[in-house]
C-alpha cells in the first residue's frame, strides 16, 4: 500500500491561559489521542466533547457496525467518525489543550484520516436511504473555550482514501489558544450541502520542532508475508519456515510475530532490506494461524496466513512368526454380537444416543475476538472436539449457526455472525468432514436468549451453535 502523505504549514493564533505542564517539555498531550471507547453510534469517545448541530445526532466510535461502518482501526480498538448533511449541518468535537502552545516555537503534528466506502443512513432532506460517501475535510480550530472556533488552525484537502493514510502538519504559532476542536466540513466553495464522511484515528502529540525543517513523516507499515501467502499451505513437519517483507519499520522490537495467539521471538529482522526470517515451530494438528504485525507512530499494521499441519501416519509392521510344519489352524469360537452400545465421543456433553434431528447445541468453549471472525487457538480446541465427533458418527449432519448482541444494526450483526458461522464450517472442512455434511448461517442479533441490558446477557446472546439437521446422514 503506498501512503499518501500530506504536509501542512499553518499559523496559531495563540492567547495566554494557566495551564499544567506534564511529561517532556513543551509536548501538548491530547486525551484519548487514538478516540479508544466502546464502539456505539452517536456517541463521541471519551475526552472529547460533542460540538454538533441541535437535534442533530453525535459523532459516532467506530467499529460498532452502526450505518454499515465496519473498517478495522489503523491504531487501538476504535475511532471517530464524523459526516456532513444534505441539511447543511456538520459534526466536530472537541477538548481542553494539555498545556499551552507557545509563540515563537514551531510544533509537528499528525493524524490518521480515512473514508468510508459504506456510511449508510437517512438523508435529512428527503428521508429516504442515502449513503454519506462523499469526500470531505478535516478543519482545526483553535478557541477559548470548548467548541469555539476563534481560529482556523488547519485544514486538511478532501480525504478520498479508504485506507488510513497518515496527514501531517507543521504549526507556526504566534499566539495561544486552549482548546482544539476537529470539524468534519464540505469542499468550499459548495453550493448544495451533501452527504459525506470522515474517519479519524491516531492523533499524534503536538510535539516542539525547528521551524527551519520539514515534519517527520511517518509511514503506515507495510507487513507481507511471503511463505506462505494467502492460500494456506500444507506441512507434514512440526515447524515451518516463514518469510515476510516489512516497509517502514527499522527495528526488530517494533515486530510480533504470533503462532496461534502466542507470541515468538523465534525470527530474524534486516533492517536494510526489510525480511524477516521466522520458525513457526510446535504447530498443532490441523490449522495453525501465524501473524505478523509492525508498530510505528502512523500506527500498526499486520498480515496473517494458515499453516495447515498434517504428520505422516506411521504404521508399525511386525512379521508374524512362523508356524511349525505340524501346526493346524485352531476352530475360531462363534462370535456372538455384544448388546452394549457403540462407544462414543460427546459433544457439549450429549453421546450419540442423546442427539436427535432439530437439535441445537450450544458450543459453549467458543469465542471469538471483538468484530472478528478468526479461530483463535483456545476455539480450535473446541472445534477439534467437534471434528472428532463428526469423524465418528459420519451419519450427522449439521448446520452451524452464529448469533450476535443487538449492540450493532442488523446489516452488521448478520454479516459478522455469518462470517463467524462460516469460520468454524471452514475449520471441519479443512480438518477432513465433507463439505455435504455442513452448512452455515448468520442469525445475527434475531435469536436472543437473553437480554441485551446488561454484560451478561450479551455475552450469552454473542454464541456459536449446531443443529442437527439428519442423524442418518
Amino acid at each position: 500500500m503506498t501512503n499518501r502523505l500530506v504536509i501542512f504549514t499553518l499559523t496559531l493564533l495563540l492567547g495566554t491561559a494557566p495551564f499544567s505542564v506534564f511529561g517532556q517539555e513543551g509536548v501538548i498531550r491530547l486525551i484519548n489521542p487514538s478516540f479508544e471507547d466502546y464502539p456505539r453510534a452517536e456517541r463521541v469517545p471519551h475526552g472529547w466533547r460533542d460540538c454538533g448541530f441541535p437535534g442533530e445526532s453525535a459523532p459516532d466510535t467506530h467499529p460498532s457496525g452502526a450505518f454499515d461502518v465496519i473498517k478495522y482501526p489503523s491504531d487501538g480498538n476504535t475511532y471517530l467518525g464524523m459526516v456532513v448533511r444534505d441539511n447543511d449541518t456538520w459534526e466536530r468535537v472537541s477538548q481542553h489543550l494539555s498545556s499551552p502552545i507557545q509563540s515563537g516555537t514551531c510544533y509537528s503534528f499528525s493524524l490518521n484520516l480515512s473514508r468510508s466506502e459504506l456510511y449508510v443512513s437517512a438523508s435529512r432532506e428527503t428521508g429516504t436511504r442515502a449513503n454519506y460517501v462523499q469526500p470531505i475535510k478535516l478543519v482545526i480550530w483553535g478557541g477559548d473555550g470548548h467548541c469555539a472556533k476563534r481560529e482556523r488552525l488547519a485544514e486538511s484537502p478532501l480525504v478520498a482514501n479508504t485506507s488510513w493514510q497518515p496527514y501531517v502538519f507543521k504549526f507556526e504559532p504566534k499566539l495561544s489558544h486552549t482548546h482544539i476542536t476537529l470539524e468534519a466540513f464540505y469542499k468550499t466553495p459548495v453550493l448544495f450541502p451533501y452527504n459525506g464522511n470522515i474517519l479519524v484515528d491516531n492523533a499524534s502529540d503536538i510535539a516542539p520542532m525547528p521551524c527551519d525543517e520539514a515534519p517527520v513523516i511517518a509511514k503506515m507499515p507495510e507487513v507481507t508475508f511471503i511463505t506462505p501467502q494467502n492460500a494456506p499451505v500444507v506441512t507434514k513437519n512440526k515447524q515451518f519456515a516463514v518469510k515476510a517483507a516489512i516497509k517502514n519499520i527499522d527495528k526488530k522490537l517494533a515486530i510480533t510475530f504470533k503462532v496461534n495467539g502466542k507470541i515468538s521471538n523465534n525470527f530474524t529482522f534486516d533492517g536494510r532490506t526489510g525480511e524477516v526470517a521466522a520458525k513457526a515451530t510446535n504447530l498443532k494438528r490441523g490449522n495453525n494461524r501465524v501473524v505478523m504485525q509492525a508498530t510505528n507512530k502512523a500506527g500498526t499494521t499486520e498480515d496473517s496466513a494458515i499453516i495447515i499441519y498434517e504428520p505422516e501416519e506411521v504404521v508399525a509392521y511386525q512379521k508374524p512368526p512362523e508356524q511349525p510344519q505340524n501346526y493346524t489352524t485352531p476352530v475360531q469360537p462363534k462370535i456372538i454380537p455384544s448388546t452394549r452400545p457403540k462407544k462414543s465421543m460427546q459433544i457439549e456433553g450429549f453421546s450419540r444416543a442423546e442427539i436427535s434431528k432439530g437439535q441445537i447445541i450450544k458450543i459453549s468453549s467458543l469465542s471469538f475476538k471483538m468484530n472478528d471472525s478468526t479461530i483463535t487457538q483456545s476455539a480450535a480446541a473446541s472445534l477439534d472436539n467437534i471434528y472428532n465427533f463428526l469423524k465418528e458418527n459420519e451419519e450427522i449432519v449439521i448446520e452451524v449457526g452464529g448469533h450476535t448482541s443487538g449492540l450493532c444494526d442488523d446489516f452488521y450483526c448478520n454479516q459478522l455472525s455469518t462470517a463467524r458461522a462460516k469460520a468454524v464450517t471452514t475449520y471441519l472442512q479443512q480438518k477432513g468432514i465433507n463439505q455435504g455434511r455442513l452448512s452455515y448461517k448468520g442469525y445475527g442479533k434475531s435469536k436472543p436468549i437473553a437480554s441485551n441490558n446488561t454484560t451478561g446477557g450479551r455475552r450469552k446472546n454473542q454464541r456459536v451453535e449446531i443443529k442437527i439437521l439428519s442423524t442418518d446422514g
